[in-house]
């Protein structure tokens, strides 16, 4: 009897130990299990501005990530190939409990909106900010473990969390019927809560971006007017901010400045030297940073990232030449004299002006086309 309760003791202090070394209890992260209401970002080392750190597989794109709780135990990825190993693995997953996952509990039934994956190897599915709770946890992570025990993966790594979504959906484009996602659906046929069920099931598109740098924390935003409220914010620093901005403008280091729906986006010209460019960011984001603190907000989240200028008179020329291909002979003497006496002009009128950045119209030669909406406006603000 006293060896048996020898034995329970030294187990129970070896589990003990085992739990605060690790943090870890049945397969849970409990260091990571906080409040579900929280809002925390947990982990402190890795910023939310920075979009690229997320790759869905289906369901729609989140503009900024606030972690809830993990669940699970991340693999040992060491090298590339380890982490693409992994990565196809996870979406071999998605695909699994896409169906099952969609019935129940993915928008508009339900409360999940997005699947993915993150950097960090965490399989990751993203809530509607609203009726999410321990126990809707739990069953999520029950169902996705089950379908990876079955590709022999114990303990999968799971990172639930809050999107911020603010997208139109596309009913009936013949019609011109949308709907914004979050509004009210009572109106909606069958047929359009079918197409919104489908779309749920799609891969997002998500725009290409060369980010070199990202500051501060996009706030959790519970709904479509905390984000429009948010905006706002950004855009009355954006404001306060340009003419500060403007001399990068005209020395060709920053491209474009402006801001985005939960962010505040800086481009820099990609073919200046390194240390220039961190210099550059250093300065840019101080100057940021001072103006949205007098407007009482901290940590404001800003990308810094790069493109090229593309000129448009070169394009526009060789647009020209690839037209008078198919001109006659005469047609197309006719066209190149024009075209020259124009030139002739514009050059004129260029050096006549003694404005350096009034010579050179270009525009930045960014993947992200839908944030330069919005901020082309600042760039053509900037070289008046």
């Amino acid at each position: 009897m006293k060896k048996i309760k020898f034995v329970l003791i030294y187990l129970m202090e070896f589990l003990m130990i085992f739990y605060c070394t690790t943090g870890t209890a049945f397969g849970v992260n409990l260091t990571d299990n906080k409040s579900v209401q929280s809002g925390d970002n947990l982990n402190t080392g890795i910023t939310n501005v920075n979009f690229d750190y997320y790759k869905y597989f289906f369901g729609l794109d989140s503009y900024g990530n606030t972690v809830i709780t993990r669940y699970g135990k991340l693999p040992l990825l060491e090298t590339e190939e380890q982490k693409e190993s992994w990565n196809s693995t996870l979406e071999e997953l998605s695909n699994k409990i896409k169906d099952p996952l969609a019935s129940k509990y993915m928008y508009p039934q339900g409360e999940v909106v997005t699947c993915g994956t993150n950097e960090k190897g965490y399989f990751v599915i993203l809530f509607k900010y609203g009726n999410v709770d321990e126990p809707l946890m739990d069953e999520i992570y029950v169902l996705i473990d089950n379908s990876a025990k079955e590709m022999k993966i114990n303990d999968i790594p799971v990172e639930f969390g809050y999107g911020t979504y603010r997208q139109e959906i596309t009913l009936n484009s013949e019609q011109g019927i949308y709907y914004w996602f979050g509004e009210n659906m009572d109106n909606l046929s069958e047929s359009d809560i079918h197409i919104i069920q489908e779309i749920m099931k799609e891969k997002p598109t998500t725009p290409v971006q060369k980010i070199v740098a990202a500051y501060g924390k996009i706030p959790l935003l519970k709904d479509q007017n905390e984000i429009i409220t948010w905006a706002d914010k950004l855009s009355a620093i954006a404001g306060s901010t340009q003419n500060k901005i403007n001399p990068y403008m005209e020395r060709e280091q920053v491209i474009v400045y402006g801001g985005e729906l939960t962010r505040l986006e800086v481009g820099i010209n990609e073919t200046l030297p390194s240390k220039e460019k961190n210099t550059i960011i250093k300065e840019i984001y101080q100057i940021i940073d001072e103006e949205a603190r007098r407007q009482n907000i901290t940590d404001v989240p800003v990308i810094f990232d790069e493109g090229v200028f593309i000129n448009e008179v070169a394009t526009e020329d060789t647009e020209a030449e690839e037209t008078n291909l198919s001109l006659s002979e005469e047609e197309k003497t006719r066209e190149l004299n024009n075209s020259k006496d124009n030139n002739s002009e514009s050059d004129n009128v260029s050096s006549s002006s003694g404005n350096e950045s009034s010579k050179k119209n270009s525009t930045p030669g960014f993947g992200l086309l839908s944030g330069l909406v919005c901020l082309c406006g600042g760039w053509k603000f900037g070289k008046k």
